[in-house]
């Protein structure tokens, strides 16, 4: 605990009120020393007894670099008083997180920016609190701390790129699509040539047609690896990959030194949480589909018979495309895939 400027200044005047006592007689002791030895005394006391608050933390949604959000911080303790609170930010991060308010008043909230892709911790909640004259104060700290990941951005690949990709997952996959399996909703992505119009103006909901050759289609197996220092690389060039089949309808299967993740149709949040924490390190199963190979000088990938640099298949001046969970690039629909 110690006196704030104001509690500094309080004092001299005090001090120069005992002067003046000497000199004019003792009123002006009463009149000036006394208020402020009872001030200081009370503002000492009121801060002793602040105690460390309960803090829970409302944190924005895991999302993709550059996106904004909103932290609220309520506070809770049994006895309240005024404080600055500051809560703690990682770097990766960005905000001004730090606010004067009533701890144990209504709940304080501020701006967060993410930067860079990872997973952040945010915490602990510094607390200095005073008294209210503000002539004393005491740091506290409340703990607890909570996590946000931040996603690798999302490059949006060139349509020669696309086409490329596509077309190797197309030899894969039988052509057969005559062998009818089942209805069902319908998906973004599907082709509209096969909605079964008398089921959906039944419903009043689009009803596609599947077949057994889109049930039964393999998945596409992408292994990344590359130097620790180009880990961000590797994420970013693979998450771009890996999501231009899973927004189309075609199931990816992941591979990195951090281990395996699979990732169905349509549901691209397993790949972004493993990305978002993968490190770098040997290229798991050069055998993959395709390969990604991170360096700090460029980031290279590997398909079929061909290799290229990553840079090469992204459309130019265009980065971090994808920032809410969809539209990777415009895929084609998944039933094109394959017919």
């Amino acid at each position: 605990m110690r006196l704030t400027r104001r509690g500094y200044a309080v004092c001299a005047v005090a001090g120069l009120a005992v002067v003046l006592s000497v000199v004019f007689g003792p009123r002006a002791l009463n009149a000036v020393v006394l208020p402020a030895v009872v001030a200081l005394a009370a503002a000492v006391l009121q801060v002793r007894r602040a105690d460390a608050p309960r803090v829970e933390r409302s944190l924005p949604n895991d999302d993709f670099p550059d996106t904004t959000g909103t932290v609220t911080l309520s506070l809770d303790v049994d006895r309240s008083y005024p404080a600055t609170v500051r809560d703690t930010l990682p770097y990766g991060v960005e905000g001004d997180a730090e606010s004067e308010t009533l701890v144990g008043g209504d709940p304080v909230s501020y701006e967060v920016t993410y930067r860079t892709r990872g997973e952040h911790e945010l915490g602990p909640v510094s607390v200095v609190a005073t008294d209210v004259l503000g002539l004393a104060e005491r740091e506290l700290v409340a703990p607890g701390t909570d996590s946000v990941l931040v996603f690798p951005p999302v490059r949006r690949l060139s349509t020669g790129a696309r086409h490329d990709l596509w077309s190797l997952y197309d030899a894969a996959v039988s052509p057969r699509r005559e062998e009818f399996d089942r209805l069902r909703e319908y998906v973004r992505g599907d082709s509209l040539r096969d909605v079964h119009w008398k089921s959906s103006a039944k419903r009043e909901d689009l009803i596609v047609k599947e077949f057994v050759a889109e049930t039964d289609a393999s998945s596409v197996h992408v292994s990344a690896g590359g130097a620790r220092q180009a880990a961000d690389r590797m994420a970013e060039a693979a998450a771009t990959l890996c999501l231009t089949f899973v927004t189309s309808g075609i199931p990816v299967t992941l591979s990195t030194p951090s281990g395996v993740v699979e990732s169905a149709a349509g549901d691209d949040r397993p790949l972004l949480e493993h990305l978002a924490r993968a490190d770098g390190g040997a290229v798991p199963d050069e055998s993959a589909d395709i390969v990604v190979t991170a360096s700090q000088a460029a980031t290279r990938v590997r398909f079929g018979d061909r290799e290229a640099a990553f840079e090469d298949l992204v459309e130019r001046g265009r980065r971090g495309d994808r920032s809410a969970g969809t539209d990777a690039g415009t895929p084609r629909d998944a039933g094109e895939v394959v017919a």
